[in-house]
């Protein structure tokens, strides 16, 4: 299949506009020396976005949505409608370093076997956002969202799923990356298959890069491209008590009962390779 661009950007707005214009300026301000388009694919076009990409981003087309359908329904309205050899599922909170589009085709481009690569993403004080994970078990959502994580149990499970003893420095294969920014080779996704849409938000991310390595697909992290990140995790606002009342965690508990159901009894497929 002819592809006419390198990189297809996809971000998903609901709520971000603000973040969106500086995400999209970070963009144009990086200038790269790529052939790509970008789309925002709307999930809230009441919010007003289409005026403000009509006026100071004519270039990005605007795929309003009726409703809100999610965070995985809404990137693969945008895959289906994009053009490029890479899909980049991209956030609407991110700053683009300059150099870092390129960096992460020139990785793709020299290694066939990699299916998914993500930048080392840095907090806006500097310092680094950890964005590559182990599979989570199902413990992992108990020990980040209550006291069970303060125990050395917890600790330890949180420090191992979070990778915090290896070195970010370096590039390395991974079981999965955030899905903030996820560079991925078009003709393995369409083979993969797009964003499970039983995942409303929350652990598409996992899930996806789980079904690459099911595949044989490396997925990857690489430093060398690095960017900066502006995530706030709405789920986790508050105390424990706040959070059973918040939508965002119900939403992520949900979703992570779905993924821990799909793959009960499965082992993890990048070591079967």
């Amino acid at each position: 299949m002819f592809y006419d661009r390198d990189v297809s950007i996809l971000i998903v707005h609901t709520f971000e506009k603000r973040l969106l214009r500086q995400t999209l300026k970070s963009i144009f301000r990086a200038a790269p020396q790529l052939n790509f388009e970008i789309i925002v694919i709307d999930n809230n076009p009441a919010e007003g976005l289409k005026g403000i990409l009509t006026t100071e981003f004519p270039e990005v087309r605007h795929i309003p949505l009726k409703s809100n359908v999610g965070f995985g329904a809404a990137m693969n309205h945008g895959i289906r409608a994009s053009s490029g050899r890479y899909v980049l599922v991209f956030n609407p909170d991110i700053v683009v370093t300059p150099g870092s589009l390129e960096s992460l085709m020139e990785f793709m481009e020299s290694r066939p076997d990699v299916g998914i690569v993500g930048p080392q993403l840095h907090n806006p004080d500097g310092t680094l956002q950890h964005s590559c994970y182990r599979f989570p078990t199902i413990k992992i959502p108990a020990y980040r969202r209550t006291f069970l994580g303060k125990t050395s149990v917890g600790k330890r499970s949180l420090a191992d799923y979070l990778m915090l003893d290896d070195d970010h420095s370096q590039t390395m294969d991974v079981d999965s990356l955030i899905g903030a920014a996820l560079f991925a080779r078009r003709k393995m996704l369409e083979e993969v298959g797009l964003f499970d849409e039983r995942f409303f938000m929350y652990y598409e991310d996992n899930d996806l890069c789980r079904r690459f390595w099911e595949h044989g697909y490396r997925v990857v992290y690489h430093p060398e491209s690095t960017m900066t990140h502006y995530h706030r995790r709405a789920s986790a606002d508050g105390s424990f008590t706040q959070q059973l009342f918040s939508r965002f965690a119900w939403i992520q508990i949900h979703s992570a009962l779905k993924f821990f159901w799909k793959y009960r009894n499965k082992p993890n497929p990048r070591y079967l390779q």
